[in-house]
């Protein structure tokens, strides 16, 4: 009996071009929760992957970068799906 796929989440996200490397430190650390793809460094456009069932932690982690002032900028711009093998 095949198991269904169970699909993470994709999040297109606008930051300050400086804090990149920050915010891929922080979701590397809990490398459970995302996992995060710079899309277009000049622009600071970063997807996060979201692992099944992180959505929630992983919505909590940006409010607190943003809310903590840990972060210069942090907006969900919006959902991208969960394809992410495409290029």
């Amino acid at each position: 009996m095949k198991r269904p796929l169970i699909k993470g989440r994709n999040l297109l996200c606008k930051v300050d071009v400086k804090d990149i490397a920050f915010i891929n430190a922080i979701f590397e650390w809990y490398h459970e929760v995302a996992t995060v793809r710079t899309r277009d460094r000049k622009k600071g456009l970063i997807e996060l992957w979201i692992a099944p069932g992180f959505y929630d932690e992983a919505l909590k982690a940006v409010d607190y970068l943003k809310s903590g002032g840990f972060v210069k900028e942090f907006e969900i711009i919006r959902e991208l799906g969960d394809d992410w093998h495409r290029e």
